[in-house]
């Protein structure tokens, strides 16, 4: 699995970071309806996962039900990148597993989506008269965060803790750049009424 790092406009929070496992945070918003977000989240996940953080560019699909599987397959080769243990549609998706490196590690641990409505209102001009009408615009944000144990290593040699919180600032800008590559999708699809 090839790891990229980019810059990109999500808040991002290490909780903490060790040789035996890490906690990270990122917060990305979305224009669009919290119903729209996940429903893209579940169901069109091949369309905005970046394929850079798959293990051969294969079709993505998440099973939506307490142990499906976040799932990568080919012609010839699948993987498990995770797997679904809490669905709250709408709300929270729980998964757990270590994702790309962090598998052959043995590094595991629960990969947390909650999703929550942002309340924005806009005003527009009545069309029979000048007093404002309140029109309000609900968005969506969506929090991401990636509880994880186990030993960091690299060869089989135990990194230091230095080394680890390294590893995890990578992890954290993947992760960011996942986060922001379904915001992003969910944008280029909303329509606003």
């Amino acid at each position: 699995m090839v790891i990229a790092i980019c810059a990109l406009p999500s808040k991002a929070d290490i909780n903490y970071a060790d040789n035996a496992g890490f906690s990270i945070t990122n917060v990305s918003e979305s224009n669009a309806p919290i119903n729209d977000v996940y429903t893209q989240f579940i169901e069109q996940v091949d369309m905005w996962w970046p394929k850079d953080h798959t293990w051969w560019k294969g079709k993505l699909h998440i099973d939506e039900k307490a142990g499906g599987c976040f799932c990568e397959t080919t012609d010839t080769a699948s993987a498990a990148h995770m797997q679904v243990s809490v669905i709250e549609p709408n709300k929270k998706v729980v998964m757990t597993g270590g994702l790309g490196p962090l598998q052959e590690m043995g590094v595991t641990g629960a990969l947390i989506w909650e999703f929550s409505v942002i309340e924005n209102p806009h005003t527009k001009k009545s069309d029979s008269a000048s007093q404002d009408v309140g029109n309000v615009h609900k968005r969506t944000k969506v929090t991401l965060t990636y509880n994880a144990i186990g030993t960091i290593h690299f060869n089989g040699t135990k990194a230091t803790n230095d080394e680890a919180v390294n590893l995890v600032t990578i992890v954290d800008s993947v992760q960011a750049q996942q986060l922001n590559a379904l915001t992003n999708y969910s944008d280029t699809l909303f329509r606003p009424q």
